[in-house]
């Protein structure tokens, strides 16, 4: 797969997206944890500076919701549009078509959802003041890239094989996995990804609040194994929606 074709799709799409609703949703994505953080900053009963506590928040509000929200938009329907649209048949004609879009859109969607959540990290950081500080907001713009990374994988590979229920299907899986799963004590949550990114924040901030949630049957594990799981879970989804397009034939609309 060439590198610069990959790279005309992204540019392609980021032209595309440059449309008044995607600008509006990437806006609103931007300011739903800001404005929620100002309010309870401003008008909450408690509002004594915990870094813990704000940061925990901060994790929640953006790896968690905002990106996870981004992602749902612009990663899940990346094969759905295209049959949709009646535009499907001309990429599968043309040698790696298919997949060159594919991993473009994948890299559109991170970029999208990257940088709605490093720009909420920023402004939510922003008033925090020193409740926050550098490394709080390194750490969440941190964590939100990996959770782009390994959740647009999750729903890119949902898109390839429920391409006609994909949305709802992507919503079921966040629902009952990432938000229902991860947060059950047993050895299964570690296949989740929020489990591996709590792991990461416990680590890194050596905030006993986190630790205590991912602490699990099995003990306390390494940020550099959280890192290579999620690496790996992101990469070998990509490789396997590449290869469920490329052996499967999706219907047309005409077909359908």
């Amino acid at each position: 797969m060439n590198p610069k074709l990959v790279l005309d799709v992204v540019r392609f799409e980021l032209r595309r997206s440059l449309s008044i609703g995607r600008i509006t949703i990437w806006t609103i994505l931007v300011l739903f944890p800001v404005a929620l953080v100002a309010t309870v900053r401003l008008f909450g009963e408690n509002r004594e500076d915990n870094p813990e506590t704000w940061g925990l928040i901060l994790y929640f509000l953006i790896p968690e919701v905002v990106c996870l929200l981004g992602l749902l938009l612009w990663a899940t329907p990346a094969v759905s549009t295209e049959v949709e649209g009646q535009t499907w048949i001309y990429l599968a004609m043309r040698r790696s078509g298919r997949n060159l879009v594919l991993v473009g859109k994948y890299a559109t969607a991170v970029l999208w959802s990257c940088s709605a959540a490093w720009a909420a990290a920023t402004g939510c950081t922003l008033l925090l003041g020193s409740t926050g500080g550098f490394k709080l907001w390194l750490v969440i713009c941190v964590l939100s890239f990996l959770s782009c990374l390994a959740h647009a994988a999750l729903y890119l590979i949902i898109g390839t094989i429920f391409f006609r229920r994909t949305m709802v299907t992507a919503v079921f899986y966040t629902l009952t996995v990432e938000y229902g799963l991860a947060f059950v004590p047993a050895m299964a949550n570690r296949l989740t990804v929020n489990y591996r990114l709590r792991g990461l924040l416990a680590e890194w901030m050596d905030w006993e609040t986190a630790r205590t949630v991912t602490e699990n049957l099995g003990g306390q594990e390494s940020a550099w194994l959280h890192i290579i799981v999620l690496l790996t879970i992101s990469a070998g989804l990509v490789m396997a929606s590449v290869l469920r397009l490329t052996w499967t034939e999706l219907p047309t609309q005409q077909e359908g």
